[in-house]
C-alpha cells in the first residue's frame, strides 16, 4: 500500500510560484474538491477516479501573492 508523505505529515512540500516566485501554499488533495462528500471517501476509492498511478497523490497549490493555482504531483511512498 502506498501513502502520501504530505497527507500523512511526514514532510513539508515547498513549491515556488512559476509566475512570481513566491512560496505557494499547499492545499488538500485534488480529489477532495470533487464535491461535498469526496473528503470523506477512502483514498482507495477516490484514487480510482483521478487518473494518476497508485504512487502519485495530486495536490492543489495556490500563491498568496499573485493567486496562481497549480497542481503538484507528490510521489507516494510504500508503507
Amino acid at each position: 500500500m502506498y501513502i502520501c508523505p504530505v497527507c500523512n505529515g511526514l514532510y513539508d512540500y515547498v513549491k515556488n510560484c512559476s509566475l512570481c516566485g513566491g512560496k505557494m501554499e499547499l492545499l488538500d488533495r485534488v480529489e477532495n474538491y470533487y464535491d461535498d462528500y469526496s473528503p470523506y471517501l477512502s483514498y482507495q476509492l477516490t484514487d480510482l477516479n483521478d487518473g494518476d498511478s497508485a504512487n502519485i497523490c495530486s495536490h492543489y497549490c495556490i500563491c498568496p501573492f499573485c493567486g496562481n493555482k497549480e497542481v503538484v504531483k507528490i510521489r507516494n511512498i510504500e508503507e
